[in-house]
């Protein structure tokens, strides 16, 4: 839905928030922005190759303009390589087509010995579909992964199931229509930890949920464990990210939805603490049609490096052949790079660029690389398959149209999948000092209201009222109510309303 300036002003009441030169959108009066993770412009770097090259060597020089940034960045950590080991489909042809190559962990290792020969280096994984603990041991192992040699290959470098690591219980806002309070997942904790470096390195692949995986899926649904640290498998965080437990094949009602916004919360966690650090694409060989673990081979022989994993996937989906004009809502005749909706809100959001005037080449350029890209046949979870029956579960949710100025601008304020807010959830529910910080990220633009409430229900203080760009925002609290009185000890709510629902927190002040 396109509205000219006025219609769009008065609908939204944004008037005030307006500037009035173009589009732009004048500085918060109520709430401090939190500065963008990546600026102006993403570096990337890219290098092709040949059927008679290697995927090793490859890996290797896609990395080299990386030297100074990773010899930098590695000083005094444990480097953490999170490879995407997707159990395989044995009917495969080759049903390692799923995995992380070991050539392309063997250029990555080349390349960090390069720079330091002791640094440990550990290799793992949590797979989402693993049966049993240790599986991921068991696939390292296997005759066709091939990955147990590098430990003998390579000095001080360790496989592990990053399922025995130790876990945090993080909040999640739960996927809700009305009011929502926060969930608990179990992530592992390395992966925001400043002890470790984090890199991943994966294959692009066509997926049945979120139209592709590529570096930013390996690395935020590798997070949560595969079961709790009981053993449970019957309860499984991964299938939680999906909605619920159960849940991991994308059919369900809302489930992409959930999915989606579930990706935008985790990566508002790990991309805040600098994780990853480093992200490599391998597309020697990629996947097509029935992804993540049951498709085609597309072989590219070409390679992205860089260390914001937003920059690294908008040209994977280049690669795949995405167009690079925006859907809204999602047309699965023309598949474009905005599908990935969850990536476009994190962009948007200030987490990394996920657009490509913004992404600047330090080697190779948007001309070479276009010289290696291929049409990806999708998923049929993404095209619907209808001598089945089935829908395009990827394209089939339905909501309120976008509310923009024009259609360039369409998938920023884009409302298909239902972006939310994400608001930090208080990490410490006891309150002692005299202020207390509020966060808050906007996948896109929205009337926001920010307050403290009283148990009843009753705002006693409104800290921000007005419509917002996407972003990142913060406020702080010095504990007074509306009338500048000091609010006495006891429990309370913080609220923050959108679009006719609301994200609620609680809190207790002492003293």
């Amino acid at each position: 839905m396109q509205l000219n300036r006025r219609a769009f002003l008065k609908r939204t009441g944004a008037g005030a928030a307006l500037a009035t030169m173009g589009s732009g959108l004048l500085t918060s009066s109520a709430f401090a922005t939190n500065p963008a993770k990546f600026q102006a412009k993403s570096d990337v770097s890219f290098v092709g190759s040949s059927a008679s090259g290697t995927r090793r060597k490859m890996i290797y020089d896609v990395l080299a303009p990386w030297k100074s940034v990773v010899e930098k960045g590695i000083e005094g950590k444990t480097i953490l390589i999170k490879v995407n080991m997707v159990y395989w489909n044995s009917a495969l042809s080759d049903p390692t087509l799923s995995l992380t190559h070991v050539d392309a962990v063997r250029g990555l290792l080349d390349f960090l010995r390069s720079i330091n020969s002791t640094t440990p280096i550990i290799i793992g994984d949590c797979t989402a579909n693993a049966t049993d603990l240790g599986d991921i041991m068991k696939m390292f192992s296997s005759s066709r992964a091939k990955y147990d040699s590098l430990t003998t290959e390579y000095q001080n470098v360790k496989l592990v199931d990053l399922n025995t690591y130790e876990a945090e219980e993080r909040s999640f806002w739960t996927p809700s229509f009305s009011e929502s309070t926060p969930a608990k997942i179990q992530v592992i904790k390395a992966y925001y930890d400043p002890k470790y470096y984090v890199i991943s390195i994966c294959r692009p692949k066509t997926h049945n949920c979120m139209t592709i995986t590529g570096v930013n899926k390996n690395i935020l649904m590798g997070a949560p464990l595969h079961s709790k640290p009981n053993g449970d498998l019957f309860t499984n965080p991964k299938q939680f990210m999906h909605g619920q437990n159960g849940w991991y094949d994308g059919k369900k009602p809302d489930e992409n939805k959930c999915l989606a916004f579930n990706l935008y919360q985790m990566a508002n966690i790990l991309y805040t603490a600098g994780t990853p650090a480093l992200s490599v694409l391998d597309a020697w060989e990629g996947m097509e049609g029935n992804g993540p673990a049951s498709g085609t081979s597309v072989m590219q022989y070409c390679a992205v490096a860089g260390i914001d994993p937003l920059a690294v996937d908008r040209l994977a989906a280049k690669l795949m052949g995405f167009s690079d004009t925006p859907n809204d809502p999602i047309d699965v005749q023309n598949p474009s790079y905005s599908d990935m909706r969850a990536l476009v809100w994190m962009s948007n959001a200030g987490l990394g660029n996920y657009d490509l005037s913004k992404i600047n080449f330090i080697l190779g350029s948007i001309s070479d690389l276009e010289k290696y890209v291929k049409k990806y046949t999708m998923s049929p979870s993404y095209t619907g398959d209808p001598s089945k029956g089935e829908p395009s579960y990827q394209a089939n949710w339905t909501g309120s149209p976008s509310i923009v100025f024009d259609q360039s601008a369409a998938i920023k304020d884009s409302r298909t999948l239902d972006p939310r807010p994400y608001m930090v959830p208080q990490l410490q529910k006891v309150i002692a000092g005299d202020y207390l910080r509020i966060d808050f990220s906007l996948p896109v633009s929205f009337h926001v209201r920010l307050g403290i409430y009283n148990m009843q229900g009753v705002e006693i203080c409104r800290l921000g009222d007005e419509y917002l760009p996407s972003g990142r925002y913060t406020k702080q609290w010095n504990r007074r109510d509306n009338n500048g009185a000091r609010v006495p000890a006891g429990r309370y709510i913080i609220k923050l309303s959108y679009d006719k629902r609301a994200l609620c927190d609680a809190i207790s002040l002492v003293r």
